[in-house]
């Protein structure tokens, strides 16, 4: 896995356990990367603005702060041809096709 799909992954697996947290060790594991791998990589996505922070100590973790973060949207096949007509419709509009 590169980086960037870890970075991602990283993401995705803190959000998921939000508001718990996820150890180093366990995400190194998970990853099967270095634990300075994933130090680094929580430090890049924490200095990019991702909402990611820490607990500190001996067995500190990491956490995802799932109040700034909004919840996937899942569309009807319906609901989504409806946002797609409407979006045709808007013309010059800069959500236009």
């Amino acid at each position: 896995m590169n980086r960037t799909d870890r970075l991602y992954a990283l993401v995705e697996e803190l959000r998921a356990v939000s508001p718990r947290f996820r150890s180093a060790r366990e995400l190194a594991a998970g990853f099967e990367v270095s634990v300075r791998t994933v130090e680094r990589d929580i430090s890049a996505l924490q200095q990019s603005g991702v909402p990611v922070y820490a607990e500190p100590g001996r067995r500190g973790s990491y956490a995802f702060d799932k109040s700034v973060s909004l919840p996937p949207l899942n569309f009807t096949s319906a609901e989504a041809a409806a946002v797609a007509a409407a979006l045709e419709r808007a013309g010059d509009h800069p959500l236009a096709f």
